[in-house]
């Protein structure tokens, strides 16, 4: 059986969704599993090391287009293969495919996204889910998610293949500067589910530390109200490079994460990889990610992230490693996160589900 891999993502800058999708593929690679990366005609971002990887170009465009109605020709005539799609979606023309579904967001609360987003993934998706062999995602929790707006779909025919982060980049830095003040770190793209409004006004009577934001707004989601954020305690950095992201893990006093929907939610393990004492909501998904090595608060009332940031900062005296949640991801208690683990898994499925196919 042939490999290929859907390839699109590396056209792309790099979220949350590209990175699960490349350092995938890094992982395979690594456990010398043999894969083609289908990928358009077009520039691969810089932020992709894709040396060691086969790569094959087809086609024009990187846009949702190429995915579903020129990447099929690419398979035209071929037998015995079978396409991975890490990013979501993958062509509804291609049978021979397993799909990721990182979450159903758009499903939850439409009033997140873009019109236009919202009802292409509302179509696609239950044509893409019909028309795969499997389907992969990230936690439990969106596995139940996945069972829950479809139904139809068995549990058998999902596996969960977790996210983790590269050790050898989100780590705690031997030496790290001091900073000019005190700052608890906010990380994620600026989109109303991310919550970051109410997290801003928590922060309102926050005098004797700073809030740093990073991310950047995408253009799928809708617009929220941003008066709030003009407090002089307020910092927003944007896109930053991942060495800068690590260096800001390892300086913030701690790290607050008040999504109120996540798939699996990335950004805390990083955190806890840097040795950074992390503040989460108390909704499902983070419960199963980050298990007792996080301090937990109700992400709908202001009142209650204040006060948990309050208490945490009068606990550990503007000391990080004074907090007993300074720990690394691997102190978890539920389960142990790692991308070699995350391959060996599909690896493992693909030879058990997918068997090699002659029609």
């Amino acid at each position: 059986m042939t490999i290929y891999i859907n390839g699109r993502f590396l056209t792309q800058p790099m979220t949350g969704v590209e990175r699960y999708a490349y350092n995938m593929c890094k992982a395979m690679a690594e456990q010398q599993l043999s894969f083609t990366i289908i990928c358009p005609h077009a520039p691969i971002q810089a932020c992709y090391d894709v040396s060691g990887l086969q790569i094959v170009h087809y086609g024009r465009g990187n846009s949702h287009f190429w995915e579903q109605c020129i990447l099929p020709f690419f398979f035209f005539g071929k037998r015995n293969y079978v396409v991975l799609s890490f990013t979501g979606l993958g062509s509804i023309l291609i049978r021979h495919k397993i799909m990721t579904i990182h979450d159903l967001s758009f499903l939850e609360n439409p009033k997140w996204f873009s019109r236009a987003y919202y009802w292409w993934y509302k179509l696609l998706t239950p044509l893409a889910v019909r028309t795969s062999q499997h389907i992969l995602t990230v936690s439990a929790f969106s596995k139940q998610e996945i069972r829950r707006f479809y139904p139809f779909i068995k549990a058998q025919d999902i596996t969960v293949i977790y996210n983790a982060t590269d050790d050898s980049l989100f780590r705690p830095l031997p030496q790290v500067a001091t900073p000019q003040e005190r700052f608890a770190l906010a990380v994620s793209s600026l989109d109303p589910r991310k919550n970051f409004n109410r997290l801003i006004e928590a922060f309102s009577d926050i005098q004797d530390c700073k809030l740093y934001i990073v991310g950047a707004r995408h253009r799928v989601f809708t617009q929220q109200d941003d008066h709030a954020a003009q407090q002089e305690n307020i910092r927003y950095l944007g896109r930053v490079s991942d060495e800068e992201l690590v260096r800001l893990y390892n300086q913030a006093v701690c790290f607050i994460f008040p999504s109120l929907y996540e798939g699996f939610g990335l950004p805390p393990i990083e955190a806890m990889s840097c040795g950074c004492p992390v503040l989460v909501s108390d909704i499902p998904v983070l419960r199963e990610v980050c298990g007792d090595a996080a301090i937990y608060f109700d992400p709908y009332n202001p009142n209650e992230i204040r006060k948990a940031v309050k208490q945490f900062l009068e606990t550990s005296h503007g000391d990080r490693n004074a907090c007993d949640v300074s720990m690394s991801h691997r102190s978890c208690p539920r389960v142990t996160f790692s991308w070699e683990e995350s391959a060996k898994t599909l690896i493992n499925l693909l030879k058990e589900k997918i068997p090699d196919q002659h029609n």
